[in-house]
Formats: structure tokens, C-alpha cells, sequence
């Protein structure tokens, strides 16, 4: 079940990487760039509002609210899921 919850992680990081690819060097092709304008907006709202789920389950486990906002706003719910069911121990 880790495996998947890593993969899951790993494709969070991946968002960000288009995102940030985007931004950089704009995407001429039709389809890419209506991908980056639906995947912009899904990374950079729903992640900050996942703080209000994650941080309470993070102070449980010992997490400093520094390390809970790093970990939400990189991987987003693929982090702090995990953590709740007990998959990851933090």
C-alpha cells in the first residue's frame, strides 16, 4: 500500500513540475496548455485549502506547522491521506 501512496506523491510532484515548466516555457500546443490551465488552478487552490484537513492530522503526529504546509502544498492529499489511515507514519 506504500508503493501506491509513493507513486500517488510522485505524481503530485509532477503537477507542480508542469506547472512550473509551464509558466516557463508556455505551452504552444492546444491541448497541453488547456491541461496546464486545469491543473494551475487545481494545484494552487486546492492544496492551501487542504491545510485546514491536514493540519490537524499532522500536529497529531508530531509535525511542526512548517513541515505540514511543505508536505500539503508538495503532494496535497497523496500526504496526508496516508497518514491519517496509517500508511505513513508521518
Amino acid at each position: 500500500m506504500q508503493n501506491f501512496w509513493k507513486i500517488m506523491m510522485a505524481g503530485s510532484v509532477a503537477g507542480w513540475l508542469y506547472i512550473f515548466f509551464g509558466i516557463f516555457f508556455p505551452f504552444e500546443n492546444t491541448t497541453l496548455k488547456i491541461l496546464w490551465w486545469c491543473v494551475m488552478p487545481a494545484w494552487g487552490i486546492l492544496h492551501p485549502l487542504e491545510l485546514t484537513m491536514s493540519l490537524p492530522i499532522g500536529k497529531e503526529k508530531g509535525l511542526t506547522p512548517e513541515q505540514i504546509f511543505i508536505k500539503t502544498m508538495v503532494f496535497g492529499f497523496t500526504w496526508w491521506l496516508p497518514v491519517k489511515l496509517g500508511v505513513f507514519e508521518k
